[in-house]
């Protein structure tokens, strides 16, 4: 077995590291950028979690109800490969334009499933603003979590078998950063 590290690692030249340092409210904002999860409503009952995975490529298309169906996900990560941020490095334009978003239905279909953590390489699961805060909330109405920016490529995707996930709980923001790990 072998493990690789999933997270993003911000230097204090990256651009998203220096936009979070002129935030009024810069400590919220810290745990907004690289590998982290949303929570506004509650959070994790743990920090440490180690789980299987399910894997859906989503290199070409993202999840329709139709690829979700009779997929076993409860109490699993489910991994959404995009290969966007491989491809466009984390915090560019093109990343964050990318449309990695699930559709309202296909998510209410996966949250039926009883997922612990939906995981993806990219900057979310629902659009930029309010659709995004309300499908992150709607997932932790199921307790279930994403984990947002994780680093993925083809080696690991196609070896991966469960996935390590530290969260800081004591961050007072509503992002709360985490250390990811896969074990292939």
């Amino acid at each position: 077995m072998n493990e690789y590290r999933l997270d993003i690692i911000i230097d204090d030249d990256h651009p998203a590291y220096l936009w979070a340092k002129k935030q009024s409210d810069s400590v919220n904002a810290f745990g907004h950028i690289g590998t982290h999860i949303d929570c506004y409503s509650t959070i994790p009952d743990e920090s440490y979690f180690l789980s299987e995975i399910v894997l859906i490529d989503c290199t070409k298309i993202m999840p329709s109800i139709e690829s979700i169906k009779n997929i076993d996900l409860k109490g699993k990560a489910l991994l959404l490969y995009t290969g966007a941020l491989n491809i466009y490095g984390y915090g560019t334009k093109e990343y964050g334009e990318a449309q990695t978003f699930l559709s309202e239905e296909v998510l209410n279909d996966i949250l039926t499933g009883q997922p612990r953590f939906i995981l993806i390489d990219a900057c979310g699961i629902g659009t930029h603003g309010k659709q995004h805060i309300r499908f992150d909330k709607m997932c932790e109405n199921h307790n279930c979590f994403v984990v947002e920016n994780i680093l993925l490529n083809d080696e690991i995707v196609n070896t991966i078998q469960k996935v390590e996930i530290i969260v800081d709980l004591n961050s007072k923001s509503t992002g709360k950063v985490c250390k990811v790990s896969a074990i292939c």
